[in-house]
């Protein structure tokens, strides 16, 4: 009996898993093209060796999951066009880009913006700081 209960409710729940899954791919979540384009250029660069995106990445660069709300697209744009010169510690200087290429990296900043991420990457808190 327990044995048959088991195999009822293994079969069950593989059964909602894979009609969650098959329903989960057939959801509509359309993708900018030039957000994909701006995660070619993103890819191309190879910004994600310092930069994190999600807390996930480098950790010499700061996290541009949310930049598109510290900096406007203009103030973006214009660093990427003409990155300021970096501090001397920094391994290597900042990739110049061209208009275009920063401008669709900015899209990819404004698509990554709108991804709900529930307060993640956590903010840096100070030695002693409550939580």
């Amino acid at each position: 009996m327990k044995l048959r209960s088991f195999m009822i409710f293994s079969a069950l729940s593989f059964g909602g898993f894979a009609l969650m899954s098959w329903q989960s791919q057939q959801l509509p979540y359309p993708i900018p093209q030039e957000a994909t384009q701006g995660k070619q250029v993103w890819q191309n660069y190879n910004c994600i060796s310092c930069h994190a995106l999600f807390g996930n990445g480098g950790y010499n660069g700061d996290d541009l999951t949310h930049i598109i709300n510290k900096r406007s697209s203009l103030e973006l744009i214009n660093f990427f066009v003409k990155p300021p010169v970096m501090r001397p510690n920094h391994k290597r200087p900042h990739p110049q880009l061209s208009q275009a290429e920063a401008e669709k990296l900015v899209q990819y900043f404004k698509f990554l913006d709108k991804i709900p991420t529930l307060g993640w990457p956590p903010k840096a808190r100070k030695s002693g700081e409550s939580i």
